[in-house]
């Protein structure tokens, strides 16, 4: 029983042994990977440099390079498209290798070397140079806004210093990659020599490390295999996801390649602690479950490598059978001219072949900016006020965006007049939405939208005298070289006039609006539509979007139909208000109201402050509905003009001298880029807040 206790011991000792043994492989083998492709500075520049010709991560640092340039700049978001793609062509681009290797040596510096204490940042002056360069080529009135100098923020490693205990932890890897490997392969050849019987501890040390390295082998796949589904996974659509995926793809040739390289130690060792080796012994079934084991992810990996890459694994495997021509020769020359054992050396060359097989069929293969929604905090009263649940509708004033759809977060908008989308709007408070509907067509491009041909001239019209004829030229030129050639059927699009300057799909827009509204219940919500688009096809986008359940519709005319509450409108469930500047929905669609005959407002054609009136303009004396317009019509600087006019001490004045001109409350405040200002804070101080 005491001999049976002792055995025990020692195989559990033994184990004991080996599993850390193996698990200083594998730790080694990573540190090794890391202190040999990271932490060497060219190899580190090579490996940025490549991740930054990722489509992905070059789209994603187009983007980051546009926000900021904006950022200096913002009346530039006028030509947000074209400096996104101006600025995507020229990160990807290989001219600029050596401005990224050069910028890339802070970074080393400050990582590895400890030098710097600033903020780590990588400045990119250069491309935007070469950027602002393109743009100003092909929109030269960007060229007198645009300042001489514009550094570019390309990224902040973490927003912090980089302190000794970064350094040191850094330094540790380059200690892991020196000390674990040997001492993996000290404590599995120990094990096995000391565990083993007498005349044979050699022979066990040998097992136990090519056993040992083998497991730690079978590790190292395991874990790159989850890495690289994981990377595979990761969201394209961010910078960091983007980095994510290609900087696995940039590196995971190298971790399989040490992977390999380690099987290989093993299969080595386990065949020279034989006497005897036939090259048949490959194909005999498997001894023990350990070698079973092996084969089985083996022959797994290399099925998956198959099917996933077949034309990849036939050119390395090419590669191989060079690889194994060459040791065929050695090893001929051996038996040869050395006169080594037959046996043996043709052992090793199956080996060889084995494990260059592996190397490459386990090489996994290659493949080729959002805002986050701020949840209401208030789920009590009506519109975020208790107060609001008693008044009528009319009582109320309620935050407005012009040309609501035109967002400078949306792809492909030229001319934006907000920061974000239309739900955007919603989670951060407006609550009335100017959109303008027009038809478009789909075209072979993706994301451009060509305006439908029976809207096109008077879009383009209503274009050139918004914008101007430079301004509307310069855009369809752009367009016009992507050779845009309209598909499928004409169907209602949000846009500015001419689809092509930016569209977004009303349908679509309806849907998220509707599932806004349901998952805000105490929210009151109006569409204001210029439409281009008929009150049959309007009517029918609605009811597709599941929002008819949520139309209000009046129950006479707007002399004799007095408006609800905000309340009984919450617990009606009627709780969105969709008018229409240009006809109305009639007896068949008594809920789409005509706009101006419910509605009167001010002009809206201002170039300077100085210009804001508030004389009536449309929609007759009596509309109980009151709207004003708030915005400069120039659209060479809206976001400064918009910063400007929608400060406090310029909205608040204007609005109550509406209110005191016209007799009315101003139901609707409207005004571009109303994240500048203060319109929030103003419609309060108009309802009494």
């Amino acid at each position: 029983m005491a001999r049976l206790d002792s055995r025990t011991a020692l195989r559990v000792a033994h184990a004991a042994t080996v599993a850390v043994g193996v698990l200083l492989l594998v730790v080694g083998t990573i540190a090794g990977v890391v202190n040999r492709e990271i932490l060497d500075a060219d190899r580190f520049a090579a490996h940025v440099d490549a991740v930054r010709t990722d489509p992905d991560v070059a789209r994603q640092l187009g983007v980051v390079i546009t926000e900021r340039l904006l950022e200096e700049q913002p009346d530039l978001v006028a030509l947000r498209p074209l400096v996104e793609t101006t600025a995507t062509s020229v990160v990807a681009s290989p001219t600029i290798s050596p401005l990224v290797r050069s910028a890339v040596a802070p970074l080393y510096r400050a990582i590895v070397l400890g030098q710097g204490g600033d903020p780590l940042v990588l400045r990119l002056a250069d491309v935007a140079a070469v950027v602002v360069g393109v743009v100003t080529e092909v929109s030269p009135r960007a060229d007198a806004t645009i300042p001489s100098d514009l550094d570019v923020q390309l990224s902040e490693l973490g927003g912090q210093e980089y302190d000794a205990g970064v350094v040191d932890r850094v330094h540790r890897v380059t200690w892991l990659a020196r000390l674990c490997p040997v001492l993996g392969l000290l404590l599995l050849a120990g094990a096995g020599a000391l565990f083993a019987r007498r005349g044979a501890r050699v022979r066990g040390a040998l097992r136990d490390v090519g056993r040992g390295a083998l497991a730690a082998g079978l590790l190292l796949a395991v874990v790159l295999l989850l890495v690289g589904a994981l990377s595979r996974h990761a969201d394209r659509a961010t910078l960091g996801g983007a980095v994510r995926h290609a900087g696995w793809a940039e590196l995971a040739g190298e971790f399989w390649l040490a992977t390999g390289l380690v099987v290989t130690v093993g299969a080595i060792a386990i065949l020279a602690s034989r006497d005897r080796l036939d090259p048949r012994e490959l194909l005999r079934p498997a001894r023990d479950p350990l070698e079973a084991t092996g084969r089985a992810v083996v022959l797994g990996v290399a099925g998956l490598a198959l099917v996933g890459d077949p034309l990849r694994v036939a050119t390395l495997l090419l590669t191989v059978a060079g690889v194994v021509l060459v040791v065929w020769g050695i090893a001929s020359l051996l038996v040869t001219v050395v006169r080594a054992p037959r046996a043996r050396t043709w052992g090793v060359v199956a080996l060889a072949l084995l494990v260059a097989g592996w190397i490459v069929l386990v090489l996994p293969t290659e493949q080729d900016l959002p805002t986050g929604r701020a949840a209401l905090a208030s789920g009590e009263g009506c519109n975020g006020h208790v107060e609001l649940c008693s008044r009528r509708y009319d009582e109320v004033s309620f935050p407005a965006t012009h040309n609501s759809m035109s967002a400078a977060t949306t792809p492909n908008w030229f001319f934006p007049e907000q920061p974000d989308g239309i739900i955007d709007q919603l989670d951060h408070g407006i609550r009335v939405l100017l959109v303008d509907s027009w038809y478009g067509q789909r075209t072979d491009r993706r994301g451009i939208v060509a305006t439908a041909e029976g809207s096109r001239a008077k879009a383009e019209a209503e274009a050139r005298a918004t914008y101007g004829d430079a301004t509307v030229d310069s855009a369809l030129r752009l367009r016009n070289a992507f050779g845009l050639t309209p598909r499928g059927r004409a169907e209602p699009y949000l846009c500015h006039a001419l689809c092509e300057l930016g569209s977004t799909r009303w349908l679509d827009n309806l849907r998220e609006t509707k599932d806004w509204l349901d998952e805000h219940p105490t929210e009151v919500v109006t569409l204001f539509v210029q439409d281009e688009v008929s009150p049959e096809d309007t009517a029918d986008v609605i009811e597709r979007a599941g929002l008819l359940p949520y139309v209000y519709t009046p129950a006479g005319g707007p002399a004799d139909s007095g408006w609800p509450t905000l309340g009984q409108m919450v617990d009606s469930g009627k709780r969105l208000v969709v008018l229409m500047e240009g006809h109305g929905g009639g007896d068949e669609y008594p809920w789409l109201l005509q706009g101006f005959r419910w509605v009167q407002d001010t002009p809206f054609l201002f170039r300077t402050p100085s210009e804001f009136s508030c004389e009536p303009n449309r929609g007759p004396a009596d509309a109980p509905l009151f709207l004003v317009n708030h915005w400069i019509s120039d659209k060479r600087a809206t976001v400064t003009n918009a910063e400007a006019v929608n400060a406090r001490d310029v909205l608040l004045p204007r609005v109550e001298r509406c209110q005191q001109e016209r007799g009315m409350l101003p139901n609707f405040v409207a005004v571009d880029y109303y994240d500048r200002g203060d319109l929030l804070g103003v419609v309060d101080t108009l309802n009494g807040f």
